[in-house]
């Protein structure tokens, strides 16, 4: 078992899990952040896309221990001031799915 901490949304979290556990099911099943998806279980499809230290990376494709110390910014960390981020307004206004 990996002993984990981040900072995800500008909060640290800390928790643990087996070392093989993917940064996106550390995201939903440990942090309770469910706008964060496995959809393709190929890596293509980008539902599982965060930003990790400012950089775009695949969720499904990374180990949450991988991510250790890092900062992580899910799709739920966007809105500012109870105000949707242009992305999740696009999504909402166009019913978008992934």
């Amino acid at each position: 078992m990996a002993k984990i901490t981040m900072t995800v949304n500008g909060r640290q979290v800390s928790g643990t899990c087996d070392d093989r556990t993917l940064l996106v099911h550390f995201i939903r099943e440990n942090l309770g952040l469910t706008g964060t998806h496995v959809a393709c279980d190929t890596t293509q499809c980008g539902a599982c896309v965060v930003h990790m230290d400012g950089q775009s990376v695949k969720s499904c494709s990374i180990l949450a221990a991988q991510a250790a110390g890092s900062s992580v910014t899910t799709i739920e960390g966007l809105a500012s001031n109870g105000e949707l981020h242009p992305v999740q307004a696009a999504f909402k206004t166009h019913h978008g799915l992934q």
